[in-house]
């Protein structure tokens, strides 16, 4: 029996959907480790921004 991949959920500006295999097929949110990594550095950035206005 073939396992099913779950793909990631990011659309892009063109409306095409990301092909890569979702990290967690098992989550909520359905997203690649590339995708991932970039919510991470932009999270990572929001902080260190908020961190230095406060």
């Amino acid at each position: 029996m073939s396992e099913r991949i779950v793909t990631c959920r990011v659309l892009s500006g063109r409306g095409t959907q990301c092909t890569g295999e979702a990290v967690d097929p098992n989550a909520e949110l359905l997203i690649c480790a590339r995708h991932l990594a970039e919510a991470q550095r932009l999270i990572h950035e929001a902080f260190r921004r908020a961190g230095r206005s406060a």
